[in-house]
């Protein structure tokens, strides 16, 4: 019987305890967060006062809002987007009233290295490359085309900015 917690190989800040029966606590540290669950109530209500016996910490419930992230928790199962966060990214490059389109990218798109073309703002296409990275964890659709103008992050012209600004479209 395992008794404490091990701590997992592939994540420095998650941590799992499991005792006979297969019951399972799973803790996750970040910064100054806490958030852990289980499939054993017993175990979970006895680290939380555990914890909160230790820490002056408060309970915020179940979590609803992480690293803009919003977790959904039903019945039915856990859901995770980001509206929120396009929403941010939308208002940051100024691309709210933008024209929509239906596809990430355009049919048959191809770009490269164009050393001629109009130069762009190398900080903002960057700017815009990160935040889409990170989007395509909840947004496996735009992976491809994210991939595609990522790089480009030297000798950029106008076309690779026009391409990244179809995704923002996109959303």
């Amino acid at each position: 019987m395992k008794t404490g917690f091990q701590k997992c190989p592939f994540e420095h800040t998650l941590f799992v305890k499991i005792r006979d029966g297969g019951k399972m606590l799973i803790v996750c540290l970040y910064v100054d967060d806490l958030i852990f669950t289980r499939n054993d109530s017993v175990m979970f209500d006895d680290f939380k006062k555990s914890m909160m016996d230790e820490f002056e910490m408060s309970d915020l419930g179940k979590m609803h809002y992480f690293l803009d992230l919003e977790i959904v928790q039903s019945d039915d199962g856990i859901f995770v987007s980001q509206k929120k966060y396009v929403q941010k990214l939308l208002d940051k490059f100024k691309m709210q009233k933008c024209n929509p389109t239906n596809t990430p990218s355009e049919f048959g798109l191809k770009l490269y290295k164009n050393e001629e073309g109009e130069k762009v703002d190398n900080t903002l296409y960057k700017q815009i490359i990160g935040s889409l990275m990170y989007l395509t964890a909840t947004r496996p659709d735009i992976m491809y085309s994210v991939s595609l103008i990522s790089r480009y992050m030297e000798s950029l012209t106008e076309i690779h900015l026009m391409a990244a600004k179809r995704i923002l479209r996109y959303l």
